[in-house]
């Protein structure tokens, strides 16, 4: 019985992938969007914890 490479960096058969898992850059607008979401939600979550993070989006629409 052979043994499986469970390693991630291998593909079947033993072969390397080359690079890593890459993430698309936001343009200002929308990096803006989710920092100002995110503070609000945070800030939310402190009063109450079961808040959700589609009431922060809400919340942050109205406050633009």
């Amino acid at each position: 019985m052979s043994k499986v490479n469970t390693r991630k960096n291998v593909q079947a058969g033993g072969k390397k992938r080359k690079g890593g898992k890459k993430t698309r850059k936001l343009s200002p607008a929308l990096a803006a969007w989710n920092k100002k979401v995110m503070e609000v939600y945070r800030e939310m979550k402190r009063k109450d914890p079961n808040t959700k993070l589609r009431d922060a989006m809400v919340a942050a629409k109205k406050l633009k």
